[in-house]
């Protein structure tokens, strides 16, 4: 069976070939298990970035439809604190003359 060294030679080096290819295999196997892995979470970050940006523009379109109202609110406003201090200042001497009358 073994005539000469040679014969071992490759025998050493038919069993190194299957060490090699079954390591090259298992390495393979690990680098493709790893790029699942990474494809994985950059999909779920991308998933909530589109999430953050749905909600981002919700917010803007929600701000832009409530500016457009804040100025007729602000309007409103002044006009019932003009009301408010109107009808004050035109009360007081109502209530002036009538404390007089009572004190009369």
């Amino acid at each position: 069976m073994l005539d000469s060294s040679k014969d071992l030679l490759f025998i050493v080096l038919a069993i190194c070939a299957i060490f090699f290819t079954t390591f090259a295999c298992w390495l393979l196997y690990y680098f493709i298990a790893i790029g699942k892995d990474v494809y994985s979470v950059t999909r779920g970050i991308k998933k909530k970035i589109d999430l953050l940006d749905d909600i981002l523009k919700t917010i803007k379109e929600r701000i832009n439809s409530t500016a457009s109202y804040v100025g007729l609110i602000f309007n409103s406003v002044e006009k019932i604190v003009d009301y408010f201090q109107q009808k004050k200042t035109e009360d007081r001497p109502e209530k002036k003359r009538a404390k007089a009358k009572m004190e009369e």
